[in-house]
């Protein structure tokens, strides 16, 4: 008879490295359920069964050893003792200021905007929703960024590696609407507001448009807004993954409606502005 075998889920936490002496980081080994932590179940990356009932189940000793990193996991409590209720940080300061209190109050919530001395918190939180990193970043009053990104773990004096999410990553399950990724979260928020027929969510990056995070959003309908001059940087990821991506940004740099460097809500904040005027 035909064994049928089940597997536990969240494999890459359950176990973090294969029998076959790799990193499961990428979640290839699956253990069998019933033996979470054990080197027992099957490698999609050496394709090789280690089943309990068989000699194919080595002992650890016999494993290359290697250094599993402790990742950074951001203490939920530190969410909730700095949850920006008050719309202090200088950054939620701007938003009211441009898009009015209830918008802000709806993109706090929504993004569970934090601040911290005055700096606001971007919280990167997992589709499991699980707390990955808080980046602490200093803008004034009209929305300009002062000095260079904090990170939430340093501050705590934490000794543990960054294993990053998309910023509003947490936002994907919740709803139906196409994913839009940007490079800043500062963008994400702003975005959300001004077009919200989208889930705004950040790389944090011109470089965080990683393939480990795209395979978590390959199943969805996905746009990207690179910043302007980016699109090329882009565009062989849009393609690995099937994504459409956007050129609006570069036509509006080469209108010299924007400049090389800014995004898709320095657009629209400019055409506040202009109307304003």
């Amino acid at each position: 008879m035909k064994t049928i075998r089940k597997f536990e889920t969240k494999r890459q936490k359950l176990n973090p490295t294969c029998p076959c002496g790799k990193s499961n980081k990428d979640g290839k080994f699956s253990p069998e359920k019933g033996f979470a932590g054990m080197n027992v179940g099957h490698c999609h990356s050496c394709s090789k069964d280690f089943w309990n009932e068989t000699q194919s189940v080595n002992e650890p000793n016999m494993f290359k050893k290697i250094e599993v990193p402790v990742f950074c996991t951001p203490d939920e409590q530190d969410l909730i003792d700095h949850f920006d209720s008050n719309l202090g940080s200088g950054f939620t300061k701007f938003l009211t200021e441009k898009f009015g209190e209830d918008n802000t109050i709806e993109a706090i919530r929504s993004y569970y905007l934090g601040v911290f001395e005055g700096d606001v918190i971007f919280w990167q939180m997992d589709r499991d929703k699980y707390l990955r990193a808080g980046k602490v970043m200093r803008y004034d009053r009209d929305g300009k960024r002062k000095g260079v990104p904090r990170w939430w773990h340093k501050i705590k004096d934490d000794n543990c590696q960054l294993n990053q999410y998309f910023f509003g990553g947490h936002l994907i399950d919740d709803s139906d609407k196409p994913i839009a990724v940007v490079e800043g979260e500062k963008t994400a928020v702003i975005m959300s507001i001004v077009n919200p027929s989208f889930i705004w969510i950040a790389t944090g990056g011109v470089g965080g448009l990683q393939d480990n995070k795209c395979n978590t959003i390959s199943e969805f309908e996905v746009v990207l807004f690179p910043d302007a001059g980016c699109f090329d940087k882009w565009k062989e990821t849009a393609d690995k993954f099937s994504f459409e991506i956007s050129r609006e940004c570069e036509i509006w740099m080469a209108n010299g409606q924007i400049r090389d460097g800014d995004d898709i809500a320095d657009y629209f904040l400019k055409i506040g502005r202009d109307c304003e005027r």
